[in-house]
């Protein structure tokens, strides 16, 4: 009798440790942002303008909870789940719209399979983007193509091989970001001691002027002591147009004795929007002050001038911003 229920406690054991329950986790993240540019918009559609816009705005910045698990399915394989969700925190719109969420297979030897709505596999070799919060010009690296969501998708990645990972991705032409095209990609990364770099490839079906049609991006970074690491990005990206848009982006984050950590980053775009008369420059300056392991305090201010000229129409952006908020991971 005892045998018996040793032998049922066993088993209903490893019945919930095959069928453990999903992690739910997520953050919130508010910043108050203040703006002053001037904006000057010409061409069909407009009317001649020069405007000086002062703004003050509660930004929510992606924001998001989710469900994400494992199940054994043999000694080697497991399947994968996550399903996340992007969230307003400061507004009753755009709710509970989908961002990473997929379904796949993870083995020891083989590596690991992904399907469903996913990140372009670009945004795995990015080690110079270190801006945070609302800064002008999106927490992002300034060249028009930056890790868009792709639907329908699915993506491969290998196991690590001394230091470097492979990987792979394609995109269904089902109702997908650019006008329903194609999109694949092979990318690699190299991981060792204070070194990352990485070098990616993306391309579109599409042909259609101003439309993404492929990119090309390398990045790295290097820890030049355990306080200081600099990072540098470089993209060339075709618009389907005659000149290529080549995006530049230097960083450097410095951890202090204190809580705060202080970052840079300098982004140059030529030829922006594959437009050879457009130009943009940010920089970038913040801080991040950890006040406990789930909860971080940011003040940043920045620059951003950039203009568009396509022979029709003409734009220029040139302005200041200064912003600060708080992040709660859970």
């Amino acid at each position: 009798m005892k045998k018996l229920l040793l032998a049922t406690a066993i088993a209903a054991l490893s019945v919930s440790a095959a069928n453990a329950a999903p992690t739910v986790y997520g953050k919130a993240f508010l910043t108050l942002d203040l703006v002053e540019a001037d904006v000057d918009f010409s061409g069909p559609g407009f009317n001649d303008s020069d405007n000086a816009d002062e703004r003050t705005s509660l930004n929510s910045n992606a924001s998001r909870i989710g469900l994400k698990g494992s199940e054994s399915l043999t000694a080697n394989t497991d399947l994968l789940y996550q399903l996340e969700y992007g969230i307003n925190v400061d507004a009753n719109s755009d709710q509970f719209y989908s961002r990473d969420t997929y379904l796949g297979l993870q083995n020891a030897q083989y590596g690991k399979l992904i399907m469903g709505r996913l990140t372009a596999i670009d945004d795995y070799v990015n080690f110079a983007n270190v801006t945070q919060g609302n800064p002008l010009g999106g927490d992002n690296v300034l060249a028009s193509f930056d890790a868009p969501r792709v639907n329908n998708s699915f993506a491969y990645f290998t196991p690590s091989y001394n230091n470097m990972q492979f990987m792979a991705m394609y995109g269904l032409d089902e109702d997908n970001f650019i006008n329903e095209q194609n999109i694949a990609g092979v990318a690699g990364k190299y991981a060792m001691g204070p070194m990352n770099a990485g070098l990616s490839y993306i391309q579109s079906s599409g042909d259609i002027v101003g439309e993404f049609k492929k990119a090309i991006r390398v990045s790295g970074n290097y820890a030049v002591n355990p306080a200081l690491t600099v990072g540098a990005l470089y993209q060339n990206t075709d618009l389907n147009t005659d000149d290529n848009e080549n995006a530049f982006t230097l960083s450097g984050q410095m951890k202090t004795a204190t809580p705060w950590t202080a970052y840079a980053q300098a982004d140059v775009v030529s030829n922006f929007g594959g437009d050879k008369d457009g130009d943009a420059l940010r920089g970038v300056v913040g801080g991040k002050y950890a006040i406990n392991a789930a909860t971080t305090g940011h003040v940043y201010g920045s620059y951003l001038n950039s203009e568009f000229d396509d022979g029709t129409s003409k734009a220029e952006y040139d302005g200041f911003g200064i912003g600060g908020g708080l992040e709660y991971k859970f």
